[in-house]
């Protein structure tokens, strides 16, 4: 059964730096940029996965953008959908120590390949569905880009 929700989404980015620790290095994180934005979704469960679905927003840059994401078996699938049937969007999977190149399509620009590696996924969803997703990933692509991504969904009644 389909249900109305509420959601509170917060992207951080983070650049990671290397500082000089004796024979070794520390990595260190400097916050680059954060948006958080407050939106109307809905949730369900189907075949003991939980899916949260939400419209994107203008002011990310993401008119006319539909975001999907799947909650199943310690992994989150990550799936965004264009009006346009030519729009590919985005298909992201993040599982904790895993490596994966995702196909990624930014407005006016074209598709990229993107290496994501997962370093943590943490769930406190209670029996309703309310509660937080929070996952802590890596993204590369070139040799010149490689940022630290933390993802935080709170999921409220609405």
């Amino acid at each position: 059964m389909k249900k109305n929700v509420s959601l509170r989404i917060t992207s951080t980015q983070y650049v990671e730096n290397l500082r000089p620790s004796g024979e070794a290095f520390l990595r260190e994180l400097e916050k680059e940029d954060s948006l958080e934005i407050y939106t109307e979704g809905t949730m369900y469960s189907k075949n003991e996965a939980t899916y949260i679905s939400y419209e994107e927003s203008e002011e990310a840059g993401l008119a006319d953008i539909r975001t999907l994401v799947k909650l199943d078996d310690g992994s989150i699938r990550i799936r965004r959908f264009g009006r346009d049937e030519a729009d590919d969007g985005m298909d992201m999977t993040l599982r904790p120590g895993m490596l994966n190149i995702t196909r990624y399509r930014v407005p006016a620009m074209p598709s990229m390949d993107l290496e994501v590696y997962t370093n943590s996924l943490d769930e406190s969803l209670d029996e309703e569905g309310y509660g937080t997703i929070s996952v802590d990933y890596r993204i590369k692509f070139d040799r010149f880009f490689s940022r630290r991504n933390v993802l935080e969904i709170e999921v409220m009644p609405s």
